[in-house]
């Protein structure tokens, strides 16, 4: 047995939670479970209905406090999922006066109550901080079904609540759903009685309770090494505050609020594809799996992980940043700069993001925007039109992060974005290879093909229009097929003559153009009726169709290779 850790019989997670308080600490992750909310209760149902005698829930691992809650550091998902669930019984429950005293019963024993005395409630179990407060509005009180979809709607996609609220509700609907199929209250009640005392006797976890979280770690570390896999990112956590102990209270509570604040950052992220990207930042390129033994033979004393964690704070809001060109982080920087994070969030290349963190952090203002057009460019070169492989552009890029944080690549200095292009000259793919590879292009995505017809619309003012205000003129655009995705009798002449026409070219560049959304309902008209609205439109590459006579493959060609010349200056490095 470890130093430091006591077993506990396992227990019903319905007698976890009569017996103690719990507390999720802030360092720790926000509720996201989605679909296993679902799954556990099917499975539990399946259980009951096979009358198995217990039902295993796992490991949960525990702190002491001196407030007397147990600090949770493995198990909020498993415990926070058993309260929604029972608070959606409660709910449904003291809708009828005969099952009042039940409801009663359920909020006092396994969600929480009020001390002698006093009238606040004390819940059985208290989120971290950027939860608590949705958990103790939504599910710790009872309230309507119909406040926690108003509060559900009002949240964003990406809101650190969300899952919380998506998991009330589906539960409280899988209440209901219940109930439809028995069609009595009383029988329902009982069949829901009988998932409540199945969650408090039977489903079981096995628990330990640790006195440090360094004890903890230990544990986290051994499971990992027996294949029962936490995530990169959860394990490093352990392992900063297992090794913080070395230092003063005061300075453990700094970590903690770092480590809260870069959880934050991150929330509309993925978190461990951040620690990935951080690493290969300042190292170089590794394999997900080796990851966290890399990181501790690399920051094994408590000095440097305080560092690290002051390090991977600085690193998360940048990280953040990649998502929005609006985000704080970008201010000090160019107008340019900002069009080119616009650009490279399209392209939604992973690969990049090391080099990205490695520039901030060494790079000027001026050689980070030029770093970043270098990046556009070979992603649309090597990834976007040349179909490259994937895992050479890794290691490539990888060795280019380590690079620009160390300044240097061998004896060669790498100090601004010319050096980091004379890097990775192998993998930029020279102009005749480019302008075959767009010839031949087709792009399904549309955000994908509205960044490219704008780029090369861009370029065409460039060349034709020198003096012409730029992007800001081209307003909120679409993307228009010209031979539509569903041609009508208008296009059969077209269609009868070429049978594969359709598969072959719809997808093509040279069938797409753009149009402002007023003229965005052209759909499956006539050629000769969309070149009316064509020769009308300010857009260079759009009126320009206009003078077509036909529209068939030998012209959806024939406009793809001047395109595919007009590409090569477009996405250059200079």
């Amino acid at each position: 047995m470890v130093s430091g850790i006591a077993e506990a019989p396992p227990a019903g997670l319905g007698k976890l939670l009569m017996e103690s308080r719990f507390a999720v600490p802030n360092h720790q992750r926000d509720y996201s479970w989605t679909e296993q909310v679902k799954q556990l209760f099917d499975d539990i149902d399946s259980a009951i209905e096979a009358n198995d005698p217990t039902y295993f829930l796992g490991l949960m691992v525990f702190m002491g406090s001196e407030s007397g809650e147990l600090i949770v550091l493995d198990g909020q998902q498993r415990l926070a999922t058993g309260v929604i669930f029972i608070s959606a019984v409660r709910s449904w429950l003291s809708q009828y006066s005969q099952h009042q005293k039940d409801a009663s019963q359920i909020q006092d024993w396994f969600i929480g109550r009020s001390e002698l005395g006093e009238t606040a409630l004390q819940p059985r179990l208290i989120m971290n901080s950027a939860n608590n407060q949705a958990f103790s509005d939504y599910i710790v009180k009872a309230v309507p079904i119909e406040h926690i979809r108003a509060a559900l709607a009002t949240l964003k996609r990406q809101d650190r609540n969300r899952n919380l609220l998506e998991a009330a509700l589906y539960c409280r609907e899988r209440v209901a759903q219940l109930a439809s199929t028995t069609g009595n209250p009383d029988e329902t009640a009982k069949k829901l009685i009988k998932i409540v005392v199945y969650l408090r006797d039977s489903a079981n976890a096995a628990r330990l309770i640790v006195s440090s979280e360094a004890a903890a770690f230990t544990i986290f570390e051994t499971l990992n090494d027996r294949g029962l896999e936490l995530s990169p990112l959860d394990l490093v956590k352990n392992y900063l505050f297992g090794k913080a102990e070395a230092h003063s209270k005061p300075r453990i509570r700094d970590m903690e609020s770092r480590w809260t604040q870069m959880m934050a950052m991150l929330a509309n992220v993925k978190a461990d594809n951040f620690l990935k990207a951080f690493w290969t930042s300042r190292h170089g390129r590794i394999q997900n799996p080796l990851l966290f033994g890399a990181l501790k033979r690399q920051y094994s004393t408590p000095d440097s992980v305080l560092q690290l964690s002051m390090d991977l704070l600085v690193a998360s809001e940048q990280y953040a940043a990649f998502e929005s060109a609006d985000d704080p982080v970008w201010a000090p920087h160019t107008k340019e700069t900002r069009e080119y994070i616009r650009s490279l969030k399209v392209l939604s290349s992973q690969q990049i993001h090391p080099v990205m963190l490695a520039a901030l952090s060494k790079f000027s203002t001026h050689e980070v925007e030029r770093l970043l057009r270098l990046l556009e460019v070979l992603i649309v070169r090597y990834q976007l039109i040349g179909g490259g492989r994937t895992g050479v552009l890794e290691i490539s890029l990888a060795k280019l992060a380590k690079a620009v944080f160390d300044g240097k690549a061998g004896d060669s200095v790498v100090a601004s974005a010319s050096d980091a292009f004379r890097e990775i000259k192998d993998i930029y793919p020279n102009d005749d290879d480019f302008q075959t590879a767009f010839r031949a292009k087709q792009e399904r995505s549309n955000p994908k093909a509205q960044y490219l017809l704008r780029c090369l619309e861009m370029e065409e003012r460039r060349l034709a229009l020198p003096g012409m205000s730029q992007e800001e003129e081209l307003g909120t655009l679409t993307v228009e097929h010209i031979l539509p995705k569903s041609p009508g009798a208008n296009w059969e002449q077209v269609v009868n003559a070429d049978d594969a026409l359709i598969e072959d070219c719809l997808f093509k560049i040279g069938n797409l153009t753009l149009l402002t959304k007023v003229n965005k309902d052209l759909g499956t008209a006539s050629f000769d009726e969309k070149k009316a609205v064509y020769g009308k439109s300010s857009i260079i590459i759009t009126n320009q169709l206009a003078k077509q006579s036909s529209w068939d493959r030998q012209a959806i060609d024939h406009r793809q290779a001047r395109m595919a010349m007009l590409a090569v200056s477009a996405w250059r490095f200079q």
